[in-house]
């Protein structure tokens, strides 16, 4: 672990940092296919247009943000998104995306100041009322980590994904930004009620 979490900086994704958050996205991809949707092989097979295209159309487009965590050289070490909806009826929720942290720089603080930062982008954005995010059931350092940020459990999909044969459920998560929640509470078990 390189103990340097003083030194990182979490900023908004610029044209000149494309390409190292992309290798970035492929090394979370690659190493830990059970969290992400995408697989490797269809985000490795993307000609420099088409993740151009990703960057224009999904990434920066329309509210839509990702954040990077940037060391003091400029090595980009992680990354998170965060993406709204178009249809009306959606538009007062966001989802958040791609959450990583590169190994070793884990266990510093990083994800959570990701997560700030894509918490803070929501909430400046006029109308948005909360914050989803899927999670794989069994990652207990990502479901703390998204339980720091104040996200709740409030729903669990069987067989989300299968992988390599390998059944994996998905936890449903949502941060209400709005001062209420509209009526929902937390239970002791971390989940909506």
């Amino acid at each position: 672990m390189n103990d340097q979490s003083a030194e990182i900086r979490t900023v908004p994704i610029t044209r000149d940092l494309l390409e190292p958050c992309w290798q970035l996205r492929l090394r979370a991809l690659k190493d830990h296919p059970e969290a992400f949707g995408q697989p490797y092989d269809e985000a490795a097979a993307l000609t420099p247009a088409e993740i151009q295209q990703t960057f224009d159309t999904f990434w920066t487009f329309e509210g839509n943000q990702v954040f990077v965590a940037l060391t003091a050289d400029g090595s980009v070490v992680g990354m998170t998104g965060v993406a709204g909806w178009n249809r009306a009826r959606m538009r007062h929720r966001m989802d958040i995306w791609g959450v990583y942290v590169a190994p070793e720089y884990r266990g510093q603080g990083i994800a959570d100041r990701l997560l700030d930062a894509a918490i803070s982008h929501a909430r400046g954005i006029e109308g948005v009322l909360q914050l989803h995010l899927q999670v794989v059931s069994s990652n207990l350092a990502a479901l703390r980590s998204y339980e720091r940020a104040g996200f709740a459990r409030w729903g669990r999909m069987p067989r989300a994904d299968i992988i390599d044969g390998q059944a994996l459920d998905n936890d449903f998560m949502v941060l209400m930004l709005d001062a209420t929640g509209d009526g929902m509470e937390t239970n002791p078990e971390g989940t909506m009620s």
